[in-house]
């Protein structure tokens, strides 16, 4: 998948970054980084990037969604608050309109059998749920966004105090 989606960049005549995180980087990097390092803001790099990306596409494609399990929560906690700043800058960026973000998902074996189904079955879900399926994907996609914000809007004006669930 990776080169075919590099190829359709460079055709469009856009100019990719990659950062591409095999399996096990992100456990390594837990598992032997100090504190320090793990908290460490690369300021002039994340927010050049953000001023010069006018595109992200993250694809999701995990070989172990597990990986992380025995990573202690608070170093995880403390790389996504190290790296808050970063994303309010690229929060910022699409609500200015100058930026959009596309998220897709590649079904792996693992993610499969994690739902317990087949690679096929899988797949075809992912498939039905990013509407690919549909003759016009993004306006199916767009219609559903719309109906969210409306139902969004209702929740937002209830008063609310609190919530009991069972």
């Amino acid at each position: 998948m990776y080169l075919p989606l590099q190829k359709a960049i460079l055709q469009a005549g856009a100019h990719p970054i990659f950062e591409y995180l095999p399996d096990d980087v992100a456990k390594h990097f837990y598992q032997q980084a100090t504190d320090e390092q793990i908290t460490f803001y690369p300021h002039h790099l994340l927010h050049g990037k953000v001023k010069q990306m006018t595109h992200v596409i993250s694809i999701i494609a995990e070989n172990d969604k597990h990986e992380l399990r025995d990573v202690d929560p608070k170093k995880l906690s403390a790389r996504v608050q190290s790296r808050r700043p970063y994303v309010e800058k690229r929060h910022q960026k699409e609500n200015e309109g100058k930026m959009s973000w596309t998220l897709a998902l590649y079904g792996t074996p693992a993610m499969a059998a994690e739902a317990n189904m087949p690679i096929e079955e899988y797949r075809e879900e992912i498939i039905k749920a990013c509407y690919l399926d549909s003759e016009n994907p993004i306006a199916t996609r767009q219609k559903t966004n719309s109906e969210i914000d409306i139902i969004k809007k209702k929740l937002d004006a209830l008063k609310i105090q609190s919530l009991y669930m069972t």
